[in-house]
C-alpha cells in the first residue's frame, strides 16, 4: 500500500485535523497552543493526538506551526513563534552552546531511527574505507555515523564524508556521486528499491537512540504552565492509544509522515513509546553529544560545557501525572 502523500498534503491533513471539534470536553474556552514540528514517523504520538482530538479532550486548541527540521523548531520555540515544539534532544544540546532559552519538559518516544544505506559492494561498515557517505550536518545522522566509524576503527580521513540535505541524498545515491547515506525512513526503504537492486541497509542496533522531546521556552513555562500540563496529558493518552491500537496507530503514522504503511509498521515496531524524562539519562546523553559537537567543530572549540540540568524541567510531567 503506497499512500503517496506529499508534505503539502500532510500539512493539509494537520490543518484539517485541527479544523473541527475544537470545543473542549473540560472547558468552555480551550487554551490555544501553537505546536512547531516537522513530520518524521518518530513524532507518532503527536499525530495521534491530532487525529483522535486528544488535545481538544484536554481543553487545548492546537495550531500547527510547520517546521522543516529540528533547528527551525528550536528557533520557533525560543523566539516565541510557537508555544511548544517537538525535536530531538540533540537540537537542545547544540543550541545550549548559544544559550538558546529552551527546556525539555518530556520525551514521548525513544527510538533508533538512523541507519546506513549503501552500495551492496559494502558488505559491512568495515568496508567503508575510501567510500563517499552522505550525512546531515549537526544532526543525529552525522552523530550516528561518527559512532559507527569509531566502532569499526575508522576515521574521517579514511573516507569522504559528504554533507547533504535529506532531499538530495536519494538523487546523489541514484546518480552515483555517493556510495551511501545515513538517514531515516522512508528514505532507507526507498533507496533499497532503486532500479538494479544496487543498495542495501546496514543496521547497527544499539548504536544511538534519539529522544523525541517536547521543548518550551522559559516565558511559556512560567506563563502557560496549566496548558503545558494539559498538553502532556494529551500526549500521554496518545501513547496509551498507540500501545493498545497498533493497526490504527500505523495508519495514522503512515498518513502524517508520508510513507507506505508497511514501512511505517516496521519503524513503529522499533519505537519505545511513552512519556518520560529522566534527568540523569538525558544529561549524560547530551553531554556525550556535546563532546562530539566540540570535537567536530559544530560547537566553537574551547566553548564551556553547558549545564544541561538547567535545560530540563521534569516538574511539568510530574504535575501531569498527578492531575
Amino acid at each position: 500500500m503506497n499512500l503517496n502523500i506529499t508534505r503539502r498534503h500532510a500539512t493539509a491533513m494537520l490543518i484539517a485535523a485541527l479544523g473541527s471539534g475544537l470545543r473542549s470536553a473540560h472547558a468552555d474556552d480551550p487554551a490555544p497552543l501553537r505546536i512547531a514540528h516537522d513530520l518524521p514517523i518518530a513524532w507518532l504520538p503527536l499525530y495521534v493526538a491530532y487525529e483522535r482530538k486528544l488535545w481538544q479532550a484536554e481543553g487545548i486548541a492546537p495550531t500547527t506551526i510547520p517546521s522543516p527540521h529540528g533547528t527551525a523548531t528550536l528557533i520557533s520555540v525560543s523566539g516565541g513563534a510557537a508555544d511548544i515544539g517537538v525535536s530531538t534532544e540533540m537540537s537542545v544540546c547544540v543550541g545550549a552552546f548559544s544559550k538558546t532559552p529552551v527546556k525539555i519538559i518530556a520525551a514521548f518516544n525513544q527510538v533508533e531511527n538512523m541507519e546506513l544505506v549503501c552500495s551492496t559492494a559494502i558488505k559491512t561498515p568495515a568496508d567503508l574505507k575510501g567510500k563517499r557517505i552522505a550525512v546531515v550536518q549537526a544532526n543525529p545522522s552525522q552523530y550516528y555515523f561518527s559512532l559507527l566509524l569509531k566502532k569499526y576503527n575508522l576515521g574521517p580521513s579514511d573516507l569522504s564524508i559528504v554533507r547533504l540535505g535529506p532531499a538530495e541524498m536519494m538523487s546523489a545515491l541514484s546518480g552515483g556521486s555517493i556510495d551511501g547515506f545515513v538517514w531515516q525512513e522512508p528514505f532507507l526503504t526507498q533507496a533499497t528499491k532503486l532500479p538494479g537492486n544496487k543498495f542495501h541497509r546496514l543496521s547497527e542496533p544499539g548504536l544511538n537512540k534519539i529522544f523525541a522531546s517536547i521543548i518550551v521556552n522559559e516565558k511559556t513555562l512560567q506563563e502557560r504552565r496549566p496548558a503545558l500540563v494539559k498538553a502532556l496529558r494529551a500526549l500521554d493518552h496518545a501513547c496509551a492509544f498507540i500501545r493498545g491500537n497498533g493497526e490504527e496507530a500505523v495508519r495514522i503514522g503512515a498518513q502524517f509522515s508520508q510513507m507506505d504503511a508497511a514501512v511505517a509498521a516496521d519503524a513503529i515496531g522499533r519505537m519505545q513509546i511513552g512519556l518520560s524524562l529522566d534527568p540523569q539519562v538525558m544529561i549524560a546523553k547530551m553531554t556525550d553529544e556535546a563532546n562530539w559537537a566540540l570535537a567536530e567543530g559544530i560547537a566553537r572549540p574551547g566553548s564551556p560545557m553547558p549545564d544541561y540540568a538547567s535545560y530540563l524541567d521534569p516538574t511539568v510531567l510530574a504535575d501531569a501525572r498527578r492531575s
